[in-house]
């Protein structure tokens, strides 16, 4: 017989920290439980045969979800490194990383920093930078009808979400060449331009393991907001 925890917490306590872990880790409109089993599944890669994940790393997490505390630093490195290494992951692993790194981000911040879908009022700079990397790649993608076998994501999303500054000169340059092949570069112009209007002089040098994170979910959000969205559509319109 084994004890691994003395949880002394009201129930209903308890169950009320569970409730709100549930909502940080919302990352879409529909709420859908994620039971810690699928959380487990995420921090390893898919293609990897050692499915195993560190036992305390479990641990911890359980006790910050039982007590509603910060959510520990190597989950949110964990989980970071296998957004920026693996690729063609389904949509649910896709939304339950989000939803982690999301929760993580906003508990150590103690507010809501990101919210649940896009928010073009969140000026901050590594969620910006996020955004732009994803109209940069779905620009290109456009300009290539959608032929490429490999996009900016594959061979430059790692370096950008780490060291900006280092990226995106580069892929700016490659948009000028997009934005010739695209049917309709107004919308791509409007939007590359209002993202970097709110990019204070120059892209960050570095980006912090908290500041990759917020990388990554304004890199999500803005791509999820192409499908969502009929603002792309208006524009065309307008034109």
């Amino acid at each position: 017989l084994s004890l691994k925890f003395i949880i002394r917490k009201k129930f209903a306590d308890v169950l009320w920290n569970i409730a709100r872990f549930q909502n940080d880790m919302q990352i879409t409109k529909e709420m859908h439980p994620v039971p810690l089993y699928a959380i487990k599944k995420e921090l390893v890669s898919p293609k990897s045969s050692n499915q195993k994940v560190n036992p305390a790393l479990m641990a911890k997490l359980f006790e910050t979800i039982i007590y509603g505390m910060t959510l520990p630093d190597d989950l949110l490195d964990t989980v970071v490194r296998r957004v920026r290494t693996d690729s063609d992951i389904g949509r649910i692993s896709q939304q339950i990383r989000m939803g982690l790194i999301k929760a993580c981000v906003n508990r150590k911040e103690k507010k809501e920093e990101l919210k649940v879908s896009l928010d073009k009022s969140n000026h901050d700079q590594a969620y910006l930078c996020g955004r732009l990397f994803a109209a940069l790649e779905k620009l290109q993608q456009e300009a290539s009808n959608n032929s490429l076998n490999r996009t900016i994501k594959d061979s430059y999303f790692a370096s950008a979400s780490a060291k900006p500054v280092l990226v995106f000169p580069k892929l700016l340059d490659l948009a000028q060449n997009h934005l010739k092949k695209v049917k309709y570069p107004v919308y791509y112009n409007k939007l590359i331009g209002e993202i970097i209007d709110n990019i204070d002089g120059e892209f960050p040098e570095m980006l912090s393991l908290k500041n990759q994170g917020k990388f990554i979910i304004g890199y999500y959000q803005q791509y999820q907001s192409f499908f969502e969205k009929n603002e792309k559509n208006n524009l065309m319109e307008e034109e």
